[in-house]
């Protein structure tokens, strides 16, 4: 099997987990021919030709890092077998428009034009509204405002962001509306408009606003911030991300530290309940991230499709090969026929619709 990965590995800094482990442990697999390219290089690639880089052999961590100066090889895009992104969002301008040029010509593990929908505001409130706290998603601040006066403290999160950096905590205090973010801080705005038209400032996917989504504030937030791992429907394993520091935001990226955490069977229910939604876009490989609520219900705050974390993390807290689990599914996934993968798709389709 010819598997591409994308990334930039420049962004995973010590301790190396997931995605540089990813790489090594591929790297060595003598049932993978495995290939890299640089996430900016996807945008200057002059497609169905691709300039990758070997990744074969033993992959130091330096090795690693130093893999985006070695992608000089040229390789028709029909040549491989898989692809799959594992870049860090947020995504730049155009990054998946051209990803989605490719599936014509290749099979990926994500299909890039279905996460164009998938980190929409809305979509997470369609699909998973039954298990997650209260939420909506739009561009108007009146509509906005009127959510938050029903509930005083809430949530909003940008799209196409990661690692906590577009989720904000909202209250009024002092006379004005307040702010929490795990990146820049406490922030205070005079009225509501102006706090609206700051979160959209930040959005990258284009350049027109976009709907923010909101959502209830979770007040026991304190009890973690917990990841479920799921492949093509099946779930590997959860652990519990918690903040060091006591922050309300838990993200690893940040200080959160990791325990092993059991998946309940509120979750699982959630989970067999959305999954078909993702698996039916060609959307195989899930982080579920669960808050708890105050009732003591975990319940969905997001589910991420793009470069999600968990595996090698998982594999440290069991013990178990979870990593060479997913590698064995990529492999089989692989040497599935197109008219299969399609078929089983579109069944999909069949049963959430």
């Amino acid at each position: 099997m010819k598997l591409l990965s994308i990334c930039d590995p420049t962004r995973y800094g010590s301790p190396p987990l997931d995605v540089p482990t990813f790489y090594q442990r591929l790297s060595l697999d003598p049932r993978v021919e495995f290939y890299h390219i640089p996430a900016p290089q996807v945008l200057t690639s002059p497609t169905p030709q691709i300039q990758v880089a070997e990744a074969s052999g033993e992959l130091s961590y330096e090795r690693f890092l130093d893999l985006g100066n070695q992608a000089d090889q040229w390789m028709d895009l029909s040549d491989i077998d898989l692809v799959f992104c594992r870049t860090l969002k947020p995504f730049p301008q155009g990054y998946l428009d051209q990803l989605t040029h490719w599936e014509s010509l290749t099979r990926f593990i994500n299909r890039p034009s279905s996460k164009k929908g998938q980190i929409q505001a809305d979509f997470l409130v369609q699909i998973a509204q039954n298990y997650m706290p209260e939420a909506i998603a739009t561009i108007d601040w009146t509509e906005a405002l009127a959510f938050f006066e029903r509930f005083q403290v809430i949530v909003a999160k940008r799209a196409n962001s990661c690692g906590g950096k577009g989720v904000f905590k909202i209250w009024y205090d002092h006379g004005a509306f307040q702010t929490d973010n795990v990146l820049v801080g406490r922030q205070s705005f005079p009225t509501f408009p102006d706090l609206m038209a700051y979160l959209q400032s930040g959005q990258t996917i284009q350049v027109e606003p976009e709907p923010i989504q909101f959502c209830r504030y979770l007040h026991h937030t304190q009890a973690g911030d917990k990841r479920v791992v799921v492949v093509d429907g099946e779930i590997y394993g959860g652990y519990l991300r918690r903040s060091q520091s006591g922050h309300w935001v838990h993200n690893v990226s940040n200080d959160g530290e990791c325990v092993l955490a059991a998946v309940t069977p509120d979750e699982v229910e959630a989970i067999q309940r959305t999954v078909g939604h993702y698996q039916a876009l060609g959307l195989h490989t899930l982080g579920y991230d669960f808050l708890q609520d105050d009732d003591g219900v975990w319940r969905i705050s997001e589910i991420n499709a793009g470069n999600i974390g968990g595996f090698a993390r998982l594999e440290l807290l069991t013990g178990q090969p979870v990593m060479n689990r997913l590698i064995d599914w990529l492999i089989d996934y692989a040497q599935r026929p197109s008219s299969q993968a399609m078929a089983v798709e579109q069944g999909m389709i069949a049963e959430v619709a």
